[in-house]
């Protein structure tokens, strides 16, 4: 897939342009809220107009409606319909491409079985869990073959440990059903578990895209160093990014004062003020209103 200045406006919200190429495997896209991840999302599905280029598999598709893009698109709300048992919710995209009886039904059997729901297709979405919702969605979007998958914070509002056998579904479905995903969320632990590359969004434009862990490592821009887990510090007139972890309370040639601690696996968890600028770190004790040394084992130079 790819997209060249590709642009829309909602209101007062303007996405693009849009410079994106996706090749194959799992794409992620983060960005704060309001970033415009959902709206480009059904731009690329064709539920919203746009201007510019979009082609898929080197074919043109921006002028196309949404059911000739071959593109399936999952929403955070899954949008089954409750009125429908499973087998009907996975069977309806292929009702509606006029495929027959039997071929739909060897079709949702095969995906059903594959995805681990074949016990549920008498069911109404309103009988299953969270994920068991999640399944029965990515089944409805993979039974028809799609060019590519759009899935549009999948993981929100399961459990923990949902979440945990949602992970290797999803990582696993570029390869098996060798289609390109595009993934959106703003979860850290989401995004690195499952991105091949992720794209960062900000104000409805892609300010840095790269391989998951040099985003995670080397971050360029400091929306990317938020999302990712840094911290930002200006020291001497420059914008850095630090990890709570890389920050030394005990030595170093910087003055902090404590200004909260918190309880925390790693041992005690401390708010500093420098200059005017609080950060977290961690540290084996730590008492409110203490001045400190303050040591930085690693700092990443930052666009801000």
């Amino acid at each position: 897939m790819e997209l060249r200045g590709v642009r829309t406006k909602l209101g007062e919200f303007l996405l693009g342009p849009i410079d994106l190429t996706v090749e194959g495997g799992y794409l992620v896209v983060m960005g704060p809220n309001g970033a415009g991840k959902t709206t480009l999302l059904k731009v690329i599905a064709g539920i919203l107009k746009a201007e510019g280029s979009i082609t898929l598999d080197g074919v043109e598709i921006s002028r196309l409606p949404p059911e000739k893009r071959n593109i399936a698109y999952v929403p955070q709300s899954y949008a089954l319909f409750d009125n429908m048992t499973v087998y009907a919710n996975i069977e309806f995209g292929l009702r509606m491409r006029g495929i027959p009886r039997e071929e739909r039904r060897k079709a949702v059997a095969e995906i059903a079985d594959r995805l681990g729901i074949k016990e549920l297709l008498q069911r109404t979405p309103r009988q299953l869990s969270g994920g068991q919702r999640q399944r029965v969605a990515l089944a409805r979007a993979l039974v028809v073959r799609p060019r590519l998958l759009l899935l549009d914070e999948p993981m929100a509002g399961l459990d923990p440990d949902i979440k945990e056998t949602a992970l290797p579904l999803l990582r696993s479905l570029p390869q098996e059903y060798g289609i390109p995903v595009v993934h959106v969320t703003h979860d850290r632990d989401e995004a690195y578990s499952l991105g091949d590359l992720v794209a960062v969004m900000y104000r409805g434009r892609i300010v840095e895209m790269g391989e998951v862990e040099e985003i995670f490592a080397e971050p360029r821009h400091a929306v990317t160093a938020r999302l990712v887990g840094f911290q930002i510090l200006r020291l001497e007139g420059r914008c850095f990014g630090v990890r709570p972890e890389d920050v030394v309370v005990g030595s170093g040639r910087i003055r902090g004062r404590i200004v909260q601690t918190l309880r925390s696996a790693r041992g005690v968890k401390i708010l500093l003020d420098i200059d005017g600028q609080q950060i977290w770190a961690y540290a084996d004790s730590g008492r409110l209103g203490d001045d400190v040394e303050v040591g930085l084992a690693r700092l990443v130079p930052l666009e801000c």
